[in-house]
């Protein structure tokens, strides 16, 4: 990156990296914190050693400026313990959005800072993601660009691949692939989708194998708040699919309407073909994840383009019959 001129790196720290060591002796000159809630427990083993490990980032290391979301409970502990420069945002932060307004656009807000106030409208839909936007803005003027720029930037912003991607066109059913893929994120994405429709929530999604078990049937209670939750395999590596999809089905109340099918392709199909004009079928887990991980081999598999082909085929002549929420033949 030297050689090629490179000035400027926006880097993502895992918890992983900062116990570990991985980053030592780097210097930041911005380091952002977004949020916490439950992963990675089979590494750190309990949150309070999560959440120990990232705030290492704004003790332990050189840093010229902390961006905190004070939104978040951990973050507004960090802000409150840190000796640092710090930008807070969030609804009372120093970057916050005022009057915001959701539609299939996305955000509509009134962006206010320090450095100025703008009037944006940005394709980012749901809280979380507005508060992506408000660190990625704290960040990017803390690391010396002009406002100006930024309020530029974020006018033209283009959708994150795979994160609340909608990926149907003019089709009766609104299908949106996420890479939520936590218990917080998968109820935030529902959450997001009941405020874009008055029509029903299908919800896709499984847990990762060889991952933090602890979390799996939590997912499965997350998946539940949607109208019909589908579970089905994730990438399940060296673990057995049926099991772990029985794992995350057990968080699912029992009266909860909901479905088992292990075969993901199966599942988003089934899921497509259950929804009915005006519905919203939300494929979760995986984003922008081009490959399935099995235990000795992984296999092309992109939700996005497993979703759109197979609105493709129903859209086609396949009998899917508008209104039914069934496939006729």
């Amino acid at each position: 990156m030297r050689d090629a001129g490179c000035r400027l790196v926006a880097t993502e720290v895992s918890s992983h990296a900062l116990a570990m060591g991985r980053v030592w002796a780097t210097r930041f000159e911005v380091a952002g914190f977004t949020n916490l809630s439950q992963d990675h427990l089979d590494f750190h083993g309990d949150m309070e050693s999560y959440l120990a490990a990232k705030e290492t980032l704004f003790t332990d290391y050189e840093v010229g400026t902390a961006v905190i979301n004070v939104d978040d409970p951990a973050g507004a502990g960090i802000a409150s313990r840190t000796d640092l420069p710090t930008i807070t945002v969030g609804s009372r932060g120093d970057v916050r959005a005022e009057g915001v307004e959701q539609s299939t656009r996305g955000a509509s807000f009134r962006l206010v800072t320090p450095w100025g106030d703008a009037e944006l409208t940005a394709p980012v839909w749901g809280r979380f993601n507005l508060d992506n936007l408000l660190l990625a803005t704290g960040c990017s003027v803390a690391a010396g660009i002009p406002f100006d720029t930024v309020v530029g930037a974020l006018a033209v912003l283009p959708g994150v691949p795979g994160r609340f991607q909608k990926v149907s066109g003019d089709d009766p059913v609104t299908v949106i692939v996420d890479y939520a893929h936590t218990p917080d994120g998968m109820a935030k994405v529902i959450e997001t989708a009941r405020q874009m429709t008055t029509g029903r929530i299908i919800a896709v999604g499984g847990a990762g194998g060889d991952r933090d078990r602890e979390k799996r049937p939590l997912m499965g209670r997350a998946l539940a708040g949607a109208d019909l939750a589908i579970v089905t395999s994730d990438n399940p590596r060296s673990e057995d699919p049926a099991s772990i999809v029985a794992q995350v089905a057990a968080g699912v109340p029992e009266a909860a309407a909901h479905m088992e099918i292990v075969d993901r392709e199966q599942a988003i199909r089934t899921a497509v073909a259950e929804a009915r004009p005006g519905d919203v079928v939300l494929v979760l887990g995986r984003g922008h994840e081009p490959y399935q991980q099995f235990a000795d081999h992984s296999v092309p598999f992109d939700d996005r383009e497993v979703a759109v082909r197979i609105l493709a085929e129903l859209r086609g002549d396949s009998g899917y019959a508008p209104g039914t929420g069934r496939i006729t033949r």
